[in-house]
C-alpha cells in the first residue's frame, strides 16, 4: 500500500457526533477520557479509547492528553460551527476527494467508493468514514427562526354578542318604553245602579242619560 491507502480518517457516528457536540456546549470538560466517553456516548470504553478518542484527536478538537483545544470552544458554537467543519475537512482529506465530493451535499455511494478504494477498509468501518465526511460537508450556519407574526384572535361570538347586547341597550329600552305607553292597560268596571222602585220613569230616564253622558266625557 501507498502512504496514501495506510491513512487514517475519523471514525464517529453521526449520533455520538451530536451528543458529544451538546455535552460541549453545555460545558467542555477538563479532560476527555474513555470512560467520560462510554458514560456520554452510551459505549463501551474499549470503544471510545479506539475509536472516539483518536478520530478526536485526529480532528484536533482535543490533544494527545485528552485536553479539549481552542477548536473544541469554537467547534460547539452554532456560529463557528461550519468554518470549523470545513478547517477540519481541509487538513483531512485530500483534495482528490474535496473535488470529487465538495458539497454542499454529498453522493454517500461515491463517497464510500472512494474510501474504500484508498484505505482497502471493509464495508462498516467505509461507511463510518464517509458518515464522518458528510457531517463535515454538509455544515452550515444554524437558521435564525423568525417569530411569525401571532394571528389576531377572531372574536368569539359570545364577545360579538355581548357587545351588540351592549351597543343595542339604549335603544332596546327606548322601544320597550314606546310600547308600554302605546299599550294601556285595560280597566273593566262595573256599576251597579240601585233604583227605588218608586222611581217615575222620567225620572230612570234622567239618571241613565246623566250617566251616559258622564262616561262617555270620561273616555273622551
Amino acid at each position: 500500500m501507498t502512504d496514501e491507502q495506510k491513512k487514517t480518517y475519523p471514525v464517529i457516528p453521526a449520533k455520538h457526533w451530536w451528543t458529544l457536540r451538546e455535552r460541549f456546549k453545555q460545558s467542555i470538560p477538563g479532560n476527555i477520557t474513555p470512560r467520560l466517553l462510554a458514560t456520554v456516548l452510551g459505549m463501551q470504553e474499549k470503544s471510545a479509547r479506539s475509536n472516539i478518542i483518536p478520530s478526536l484527536v485526529m480532528m484536533g478538537i482535543i490533544d494527545q492528553e485528552g485536553k479539549p483545544t481552542e477548536r473544541a470552544t469554537r467547534w460547539r458554537d452554532d456560529l463557528e460551527y461550519p468554518e470549523v467543519c470545513r478547517e477540519i475537512r481541509s487538513e483531512l482529506y485530500p483534495q482528490e476527494l474535496l473535488d470529487a465530493a465538495p458539497g454542499p451535499t454529498v453522493d454517500r455511494p461515491a463517497v464510500e467508493r472512494w474510501f474504500a478504494a484508498t484505505t482497502g477498509l471493509g464495508t462498516v468501518a467505509v461507511n463510518r468514514c464517509a458518515v464522518v465526511y458528510e457531517l463535515l460537508t454538509t455544515a452550515t450556519l444554524p437558521q435564525k427562526r423568525e417569530r411569525s407574526p401571532r394571528p389576531a384572535k377572531p372574536k368569539s361570538a359570545v364577545t360579538r354578542k355581548a357587545k351588540s347586547s351592549i351597543s343595542d341597550e339604549p335603544a332596546i329600552r327606548q322601544e320597550e318604553a314606546l310600547a308600554s305607553l302605546a299599550i294601556a292597560p285595560s280597566i273593566h268596571i262595573d256599576i251597579q245602579v240601585h233604583i227605588s222602585p218608586d222611581a217615575k220613569p222620567d225620572q230612570i230616564d234622567q239618571i241613565f242619560a246623566s250617566m251616559a253622558k258622564y262616561l262617555r266625557r270620561r273616555n273622551d
